[in-house]
């Protein structure tokens, strides 16, 4: 199956969509990576993964506090996935070769929902916010 972003899931601002959209095609690479059961690309597809991840929390943190949007609990969520995220990519590095399909999949179920509840539960509380931006708002970066 194949992992498409929508418009529906448009946050208003170009730089979250992009990275949500970023994140959907890693979904698709991660999923064509587990098909062709190559262990050391899938450990590095998920790192890349877990990589972007942590780039778009930090772009996400940063509009938020740019336009007052309180980001605190989305904060400890995003401590949270973090930490999910590299216990998985732990557990199957301990294991080299010898994974179950099984284990896979609910790896790769997780990544899913988790993403999809991201865009639509969480960073869409920041959308009637990011209304009163223009579409390509981002904060100023201060010198430094």
């Amino acid at each position: 199956m194949s992992w498409v972003w929508s418009n529906n899931l448009s946050v208003g601002n170009e730089s979250i969509d992009s990275e949500h959209k970023s994140l959907f095609t890693m979904l698709n690479d991660i999923d064509d990576t587990i098909k062709s059961k190559d262990s050391g690309a899938l450990l590095q597809a998920l790192q890349v993964f877990a990589e972007l991840t942590r780039k778009h929390f930090d772009t996400e943190e940063n509009i938020a506090r740019a336009i007052n949007f309180p980001i605190e609990e989305h904060k400890q969520e995003h401590e949270y996935v973090l930490n999910e995220m590299q216990t998985m990519w732990d557990e199957l590095a301990s294991h080299e070769d010898r994974w179950s399909e099984s284990i896979i999949e609910h790896y790769f179920e997780f990544l899913i929902e988790w993403t999809v509840a991201h865009i639509r539960e969480d960073d869409m509380q920041m959308k009637e916010a990011l209304e009163a931006y223009p579409y390509d708002f981002t904060p100023a970066v201060s010198p430094g």
